[in-house]
């Protein structure tokens, strides 16, 4: 599932990166100064590895991202990083009875505490405060994530090579 959610979240970035619409707007709070040189991927791998946060954090961070995408927030090549440390974090303590400090999560991130705690609190803002997800939501971007499974599996065994016998 890592490699779907950061597949769309990219697919994302690089939607927003062609578009007009980001041509000539000044930088959003989550931009940085350069494109990351990490793949997301990478990025959504150490956050399972080191948070100990089960699969559905996953989920409800695409449903939150999302959310905030609904709400005007435009992810883009260089902010997708720090959009998803952020979701990941309000996901994790949504849904988590046991989390670590942002201290942790930061050195997870390769951010600082501060630009995490001011990261999690712009990301609060724009999806309004309402961390609330829905079971019909959340089923719903399962079996959307079941079904992009599935067709990526089969396209892989379609383009594999046969064998002679």
């Amino acid at each position: 599932m890592d490699m779907i959610m950061a597949d769309m979240l990219v697919r994302l970035a690089e939607s927003n990166d062609a578009s007009e619409a980001v041509k000539g707007q000044e930088p959003s709070y989550y931009d940085a100064a350069e494109v990351p040189n990490f793949p997301v991927v990478d990025l959504v791998r150490r956050w399972a590895k080191f948070s100990k946060a089960p699969g559905e954090v996953l989920v409800m961070s695409l449903i939150l991202i999302d959310r905030a995408v609904g709400r005007g927030l435009i992810v883009t090549s260089y902010s997708v990083h720090r959009v998803l440390i952020s979701s990941l974090v309000v996901a994790t303590k949504m849904h988590c009875d046991q989390v670590y400090s942002n201290s942790h999560y930061a050195k997870v991130s390769g951010i600082s505490r501060q630009e995490l705690n001011r990261l999690e609190v712009a990301f609060l803002n724009d999806i309004d405060f309402e961390t609330h997800i829905s079971e019909d939501a959340f089923e719903a971007v399962c079996e959307t994530l079941r079904k992009v499974t599935f067709k990526e599996r089969g396209s892989k065994k379609k383009q594999s090579p046969k064998k002679k016998l």
